[in-house]
């Protein structure tokens, strides 16, 4: 299955975003556990250490009852599980569980569950309710003499229960987070994906022919509107190419045809006339022959431009090939197409002093002009084009510089 550019963005972006997201809720874990057995083991030596050094006296002075009620005020944290002061032979002197006294301490229902851990460098054990009980061990001494220690066994639940909701809040931020960043994934990369999806349908209708495309917005300078521009750019260069003669810049035979067709629908849509003028230079080879192509070229354009000077903004002006042009008239009738259009442009041409030749005589240059109307003599593209080629014809037998209409051939025709 192919992924879009967008989704491939989204899926990596949203990964990145996760990876990132679970490290850093790793090491905030990691390190609270840490910080959370540190500040419980600190605790424990607190203890242990207050307690030893109130047990050294209590030894001297053989008042073990009194270290026994310091025992018991340590018991009341909750995270305390026994308190034992041995001998150096490890022999309990005192205990929160009185059974174990003048016993050897560990006794063998803890020995044999002892277990090292790396986190504090403490012994550590299972009990019998299936805590895991941390040893802190802090001599009891009186100047340099031993007299004992103090083992204080403290329980890690609070702890493991404590890390858990940690974990948990963390799963929670950590999903939320994750929600949250991929639903802003989603709105960058459509923010970042829009442009680029639209430059596609852009380069699509470029290639199916098609160069209606929308003008990018130029208050924008961001990359993809700068890239949206020379695409559009492109796309117009590109349209001139296929649709626009080099030489003269009108229409093509090509677009032509496009704009034939789109007239023709139009006037059978609203059932009104369109006259097509099809327009030939008199003796243009003669010009070509005399003067040179070059010439010839300058003349084709000025004659283009006088052309586009009169004719109507509705009127379409293309070059048909070599020193043809059509003109697409629509909502014209005959008479109005003959002498609106064609005479004055017919008279223009043949008043005109072509200022093409520097310094020598310009040639006097003449059109002849075939006029076909639709529907009334043609009923497709075809039949309206040789209509008006076959007045064409007939203007130009008939002595050149004048207009003729395929409805005086069809006169003619029926009546010889």
């Amino acid at each position: 299955m192919k992924l879009n550019c967008r989704l491939k963005l989204i899926i990596a972006i949203s990964l990145l975003v996760f990876a990132s997201q679970l490290t850093t809720a790793y090491i905030i874990i990691r390190q609270s556990a840490e910080s959370l057995h540190e500040k419980t083991h600190i605790h424990g030596e607190e203890l242990a250490t207050n307690l030893a050094e109130f047990a050294a006296d209590a030894i001297v002075s053989r008042n073990l009852a009194s270290i026994y009620q310091q025992i018991q005020f340590a018991m009341r944290d909750d995270n305390i599980r026994h308190v034992v002061v041995v001998d150096p032979n490890q022999k309990v002197l005192v205990s929160d569980n009185i059974e174990e006294v003048d016993s050897i301490y560990p006794p063998e229902h803890i020995k044999k569950f002892y277990f090292n851990e790396k986190l504090d460098n403490n012994p550590h054990y299972i009990d019998k309710n299936g805590e895991t009980i941390a040893e802190i061990t802090i001599p009891i001494t009186l100047t340099d003499d031993l007299l004992g220690q103090v083992i204080i066994g403290y329980s890690h639940t609070d702890i493991y229960k404590k890390i858990s909701n940690l974990n948990n809040r963390t799963l929670v931020t950590l999903l939320a987070g994750f929600a949250g960043a991929f639903l802003l994934t989603i709105f960058l990369t459509s923010m970042i994906t829009r442009p680029l999806v639209q430059l596609e349908k852009t380069a699509l209708k470029i290639s199916m022919g098609n160069f209606e495309i929308e003008k990018p917005d130029t208050n924008s300078n961001d990359e993809f509107n700068l890239l949206s521009q020379t695409m559009y750019s492109m796309a117009k260069r590109l349209e001139e190419l296929v649709y626009n003669d080099p030489l003269t810049g009108l229409y093509n035979r090509q677009l032509l045809n496009i704009r034939l067709s789109e007239e023709l629908a139009r006037s059978r849509r609203h059932v009104r006339p369109l006259a097509l003028l099809l327009v030939d230079i008199d003796h243009f080879k003669r010009i070509n022959d005399t003067y040179g192509h070059l010439v010839g070229d300058e003349m084709l354009v000025a004659i283009t431009s006088l052309i586009a000077k009169h004719i109507r903004e509705v009127d379409c002006l293309a070059r048909f090939g070599g020193e043809e042009f059509i003109i697409l008239a629509p909502d014209m009738t005959e008479i109005n197409a003959r002498q609106q259009l064609a005479e004055r442009i017919r008279t223009a041409v043949a008043n005109e002093e072509f200022n093409i030749l520097s310094g020598k005589q310009n040639p006097r240059v003449t059109i002849s002009v075939g006029l076909a109307l639709y529907p009334t003599d043609a009923k497709n593209e075809k039949e309206l084009i040789d209509a008006a080629d076959q007045a064409l014809y007939a203007a130009k037998y008939s002595g050149r510089n004048q207009v003729r209409a395929y409805s005086e051939l069809k006169d003619y025709l029926a009546n010889p």
